[in-house]
């Protein structure tokens, strides 16, 4: 589980359904946040990785109705060696298509 912080839309729940070194993808349910904003995400690893909570700040880069995608701005070390221990225990991840959101004409 995952809490992204946004100043000007508050704290939304969601669900990391997808992780790399530049980035994450937040299933939530909703994704009100709208691109370019800046966020931070806040989530606990596995244990045997992190015993604290990363926090992370990035950028809305994608929507879809079903969440939304983070890009990750200049990493701390810290994070960077979490990130590093971390990604190669996680499973792979099923991709799947999702429609995007569009702007209205």
């Amino acid at each position: 589980d995952a809490v992204v912080g946004c100043p000007r839309f508050g704290l939304i729940r969601g669900r990391i359904a997808d992780l790399a070194h530049g980035g994450l993808y937040i299933r939530a349910e909703t994704s009100i946040v709208p691109i370019g904003a800046e966020v931070t995400v806040t989530f606990q690893p596995n244990e045997g990785v992190c015993n604290r909570c990363l926090s992370i700040r990035g950028r809305v880069a994608h929507q879809s109705l079903h969440g939304f995608g983070i890009s990750f701005d200049q990493l701390d070390p810290h994070c960077q060696e979490t990130l590093d221990r971390l990604l190669p225990q996680m499973p792979p991840v099923q991709m799947r298509a999702a429609p995007a959101i569009r702007a209205m004409r």
